[in-house]
């Protein structure tokens, strides 16, 4: 406007317009980067390795995708494998499953097809979506899919809350509302002036904006989305994933956590701490290369446990993680038949192979 009707305008309402721009740009960018990357991050979730399902159809046995089962296929589980649905047990032998995740029992499980319990969660012939299967072989009739089954509709029920607004928002919406309040309440009455004063219109409508942007903070909402932005970033380096910003605040202020242990804040893993040979109790090393506390390997009282819980042990190295260190790569089987597999694994090097010469 001052453009259009003045010979010679001012170039400072421009400037000003072109930095309220840029924050306001440079703001969003901030925020729009935050929330992409988290939402890349839950999207490779969704492309992880697949879960496949051994079912019996019309006689014949298919691996299919575990969300293509259909209610009443009869699916075949053995040890290692995830339960691809919730499950009625029609045949088992030796059938034990994991149900940490869903119970935070911490002990594996028997399973069989006989009916003892009229709550689902404690009776032994149903097996439920997403617990692992960590001993014997079992088949068993698909009872619920997806969103149906017990653990879909524990996250159904978890999606499903309302959060409300945070801390944060509480406070920087009631501060927003203070200061607009006052803002437009001083550039009114200095509007009004301006025209008793007999300032020309357009001056006093300059004065109007003029007294409205110097009191509001622009910065404020640039500096709070850089704060957070960048307390995000240093949860992200410990493995925290952050999906939205103004949750950051409001795990700060948070004063008590209620967490299931099971799965959550333990692994579910065991490893050998002690051992007990040659009459005394000898100190494991837990050591990745077995640069900890030695003990005599050689001795009789050694060997003869190094056998029993190499050969005794059903519980095997999962394929495909040869690279990895020895005390990270997964297991199938029992927690406690792990962590003597890698404990042995440590010591003497080649488990399988061990066995294998032994069978």
């Amino acid at each position: 406007i001052q453009a259009t009707t003045s010979e010679d305008p001012n170039d400072d309402n421009l400037y000003l317009g072109i930095v309220l721009a840029a924050v306001v740009i440079v703001t969003g960018i901030f925020s729009y980067s935050q929330e992409r990357k988290s939402s890349k991050i839950m999207e490779s979730f969704k492309n992880m390795v697949p879960q496949f399902a051994t079912v019996i159809r019309e006689g014949e046995k298919l691996t299919l995708r575990a969300e293509e089962l259909v209610l009443g296929d009869v699916v075949e589980v053995k040890f290692g494998d995830r339960i691809p649905a919730d499950i009625r047990i029609i045949e088992s032998r030796g059938f034990k499953v994991d149900n940490s995740s869903l119970t935070g029992e911490s002990e594996p499980q028997s399973r069989s097809p006989e009916f003892t319990n009229e709550n689902p969660l404690e009776t032994k012939n149903l097996a439920f979506f997403s617990t692992n299967a960590v001993e014997g072989t079992a088949k068993g009739v698909v009872i619920c899919c997806g969103d149906q089954t017990v653990m879909g509709r524990i996250a159904g029920l978890a999606s499903g809350l309302d959060t409300g607004e945070t801390p944060i928002a509480k406070e920087i919406h009631h501060f927003i509302h203070l200061i607009t309040g006052v803002a437009v309440f001083l550039g009114v009455t200095f509007f009004i002036i301006a025209f008793i004063l007999g300032y020309h219109w357009l001056d006093a409508v300059i004065f109007l904006i003029g007294i409205i942007v110097a009191n509001v903070p622009e910065g404020l909402l640039a500096t709070v989305t850089v704060c957070l932005t960048l307390t995000a970033k240093r949860m992200a380096s410990k493995n925290c994933l952050v999906k939205n910003l103004e949750a950051v605040e409001t795990l700060g202020s948070t004063s008590t956590i209620c967490s299931d242990k099971t799965g959550t804040l333990t692994q579910n893993r065991m490893t050998v701490a002690h051992m007990w040979f040659d009459n005394q109790i000898i100190e494991a090393d837990t050591t990745e290369d077995q640069s900890g506390l030695q003990y005599d390997r050689t001795s009789p009282g050694f060997k003869a446990l190094a056998k029993i819980a190499t050969l005794c042990n059903r519980a095997e190295f999962k394929p495909g993680e040869e690279k990895q260190p020895i005390l990270q790569r997964g297991v199938n089987g029992d927690a406690s038949e792990a962590a003597l597999l890698k404990c042995m694994e440590l010591a003497l090097g080649d488990v399988m192979g061990i066995r294998k010469r032994n069978k």
